[in-house]
């Protein structure tokens, strides 16, 4: 897998038991304490994005990625990059941020109004913080970003962002407005600067430019893990402690060896027992759980800073790191027609925006379209999605707009067609910074019509 956006988890979980209404509890009830295969599954839950961080730290290793630097994108997503749920809308990056050192200092300049966001991500999961439009407005400005029991003191033009873990992982978007305004985009995308307090500003440094950067975050296939997961969770917790509302959680999973640095007994029905609540978890953590659906669009609204319930906190991270908090992002998607066939590019369908109805945002929207296998495809016109910034689009009486999803191009012309492969897709809306209308659910995306 290469770059992808966050919505990929979305992708492939509505295409799931969610789309069949299949949906398991979002919620993990917690297993009775004398109850060890339970137990251990319930670890493997609570500790999937831990090892989920654990792992793509050997892959950026391996991929010869360095700590505390930015390595970014200059490049949007194309059907070459064969990546799950890619999107057009963002150049990507990432950085690995090693504290252990101390604080590092990211800075950002003015991007005049334009969308970016750098997510903050601790080794548990939680987006605890962000710097972008959104969070922090769109003016240059330095963050120190500091190790838990940080006592020190920073600049006065400085603002501190307290990091929960001492491994943070950095994720960037920048937005590109069009074809001509990638120059632009790439120019503020490249100003990122990170570099160590104790250095500062002397040791800050721009980002590495590296096309499909995002190949460091790839979905983990766990298939051959067995009970060896509890040996890395066990590593894992000497250098990531639980964070304080979690702390409970590794006590209880004391009785199923889960501790640092503590040794798997040797027993094979001990080791089967594992090996099995392993596999069980995962499943658990791969299904979609309740998310809202209205006019056949699923999303997750649930999404928060810091994660409290582990099975959630395993869904969100389970297909790769990075997925927004609602306030941020909300991705909708969408696999089935009104007749309750899967979408297809047999049929032409049509999505009416009633003037005045667009989707309520104070950032951008898209609709991007996929291939069965959840990949961009190439198309006649080169559009991978249809945007609030896409040219030329053609608005009815009043300011209505139709969107037309076909294979073959409309009669109409190519100005609101969303091209479709010849079979099976699926849709995906990304709805940036949503108005409170979408955040409280008072405001429903349009049904996708066959016509």
């Amino acid at each position: 897998m290469t770059q992808f956006d966050a919505s990929r988890r979305a992708v492939m979980a509505a295409s799931g038991l969610a789309a069949a209404g299949l949906l398991l509890p979002s919620r993990l009830a917690a297993a009775p304490d004398d109850d060890r295969a339970a137990l251990a599954r319930d670890a493997v839950v609570w500790s999937v994005p831990l090892i989920l961080t654990g792992r793509y730290l050997d892959i950026a290793r391996d991929a010869g990625v360095p700590l505390n630097r930015l390595v970014l994108s200059p490049d949007l997503a194309t059907p070459a990059t064969r990546a799950l749920g890619a999107q057009v809308d963002t150049l990507y990056g990432l950085g690995w941020l090693d504290l252990a050192d101390g604080p590092l200092v990211l800075e950002v300049p003015d991007t005049h109004d334009r969308y970016y966001a750098i997510q903050l991500i601790d080794a548990w999961g939680n987006s605890f913080a962000y710097i972008g439009r959104r969070a922090t407005g769109t003016r240059a400005g330095a963050w120190a970003i500091t190790p838990p029991g940080f006592t020190g003191s920073v600049p006065p033009d400085m603002h501190q962002l307290p990091a929960p873990t001492s491994v943070v992982l950095a994720f960037v978007r920048t937005l590109v407005r069009g074809t001509a305004d990638l120059p632009a985009a790439r120019a503020i995308h490249g100003a990122y600067r990170l570099g160590p307090l104790n250095d500062y500003p002397r040791g800050q440094q721009g980002p590495l430019f590296r096309t499909e950067s995002l190949n460091i975050l790839p979905i983990i296939d766990f298939s051959t893990v067995g009970a060896g997961w509890f040996a890395e969770l066990n590593a894992l917790l000497a250098r990531f402690p639980p964070l304080d509302f979690d702390r409970l959680n590794l006590a209880r999973f004391g009785t199923v060896w889960v501790a640092p640095w503590r040794v798997i007994p040797a027993d094979t029905s001990v080791r089967a027992m594992l090996a099995a609540a392993v596999a069980e978890g995962l499943a658990l953590a791969r299904q979609p759980g309740a998310m809202w659906t209205a006019n056949g669009w699923s999303t997750r609204p649930d999404v928060v800073p810091f994660i409290h319930d582990p099975l959630l906190r395993a869904r969100v991270n389970i297909f790769g790191a990075g997925m927004n908090i609602a306030e941020e992002a909300l991705y909708f998607t969408a696999n089935h027609g009104p007749d309750g066939a899967v979408l297809s590019g047999e049929k032409r369908y049509r999505i009416r925006f009633a003037a005045g109805q667009l989707p309520p945002v104070d950032a951008f929207w898209s609709i991007g379209i996929y291939d069965k296998s959840f990949f961009m495809f190439d198309n006649p016109i080169g559009r991978y999605s249809l945007t609030d910034r896409t040219e030329g689009l053609r608005f009815g009486p009043g300011g209505s707009l139709d969107v037309l999803i076909q294979h073959e191009q409309p009669a109409e012309g190519p100005s609101n067609w969303l091209p479709a492969p010849p079979d099976r897709f699926s849709l995906t809306l990304r709805a940036y910074q949503p108005k409170p209308a979408l955040l409280r659910r008072q405001y429903q995306l349009p049904p996708i019509e066959v016509v």
